[in-house]
């Protein structure tokens, strides 16, 4: 029969216990806040372009690596979400608010669009003829039009061909008229949202799942991971905040909002001719020194400029 295991047994199996659960944690904590580097590369059509992104703790850095078009470079504050536009081909960059405070801060028009530029509140009497935006004439209501001519209750019949004219037939009373039909509401576009298969598989070391997006003739297969960090698309330009939006402008948040980031993408059509490939092609983690940390902010001489209001 054995006999009970000596304290100093018990220490030791404690002792690797510990060890064992530190490095978990480790692991864990490093997959959840992942620093180093993601090429990648992005198809659109016959336009085939690097890119390369540079993982801070708190920063990100999103840049195409061909040299023969100056293109801009992306700085992303992971925790506020403010994105920074570097336009090294003048020396001059530009700050964008966070697209959630973007879409607030625009004042939505009746029909849902954002208000263009000047059509704040207007001064009593409105402005001068010919200074801004100018107010439409208010139309007046029905009972304020004047009746036209020959079509008020007492007023005689007009000569034929002259005017409106009555149809009538002999012994019958006139026919009312007809009450105009009403316009047909408009149907809202349905909402697009992503669907898991329940697919997975390993890309570049990463365990992925798979999601598909479906829109008007058009099928977006994602391959993602919850192991390195949000998604966060090139940006080339200021983008607008409305219009409708492609497919391929709506899934990067549907993943970013999920903590989730592609390893494969691909957008077909129903007969199978793919339009857009997102694929990363390698994945490096690395601790970023001091001088790298640069990378994240403007470099010095750059001018800042305003964002176009829109």
């Amino acid at each position: 029969m054995k006999g009970k295991p000596s304290a100093s047994s018990r220490q030791r199996l404690a002792a690797t216990i510990f060890a064992i659960a530190g490095c978990l944690a480790a692991l864990a904590s490093t997959a959840a806040a992942f620093e180093g580097r993601i090429n990648a590369v992005m198809v659109q059509g016959n336009e085939t372009n690097a890119l390369l992104y540079t993982v801070g703790t708190t920063s990100l850095r999103v840049e195409m690596t061909a040299t023969n078009w100056p293109n801009p470079v992306d700085i992303l504050d992971r925790n506020s979400g403010a994105l920074t536009l570097l336009f090294p081909n003048n020396r001059s960059f530009v700050q964008l608010k966070p697209a959630s405070e973007a879409a607030t801060s625009a004042t939505p028009s009746p029909l849902g669009m954002p208000a263009p530029v000047g059509a704040g509140p207007m001064p009593p009497g409105g402005l001068p003829p010919g200074v801004g935006p100018q107010s439409a004439p208010v139309a007046p209501s029905m009972s304020a039009m004047p009746t036209p001519f020959g079509a008020g209750p007492n007023m005689p019949a007009l000569p034929p061909g002259v005017g409106p004219q009555t149809q009538t037939t002999p012994g019958m009373p006139p026919m009312p008229s007809m009450p105009a039909m009403p316009m047909m509401p408009m149907m809202p576009a349905a909402k697009m949202e992503l669907q898991a298969t329940g697919q997975k598989t390993n890309l570049l070391g990463f365990a992925c799942q798979q999601y598909v997006l479906k829109q008007r003739g058009e099928t977006l297969e994602i391959w993602v991971t919850d192991q390195l960090l949000p998604y966060q698309p090139y940006v080339q330009n200021q983008p607008h905040h409305f219009g409708p939006q492609r497919i391929e402008e709506q899934w990067p948040g549907m993943l970013t909002s999920r903590k989730l980031f592609p390893l494969l993408a691909s957008l077909r059509y129903d007969n199978g001719v793919e339009r857009f490939r997102f694929e990363v092609t390698s994945v490096t983690p690395q601790k970023l020194t001091d001088e790298e940390a640069k990378l994240f902010q403007p470099p010095a001489g750059y001018v800042e400029i305003q964002p176009l209001p829109f």
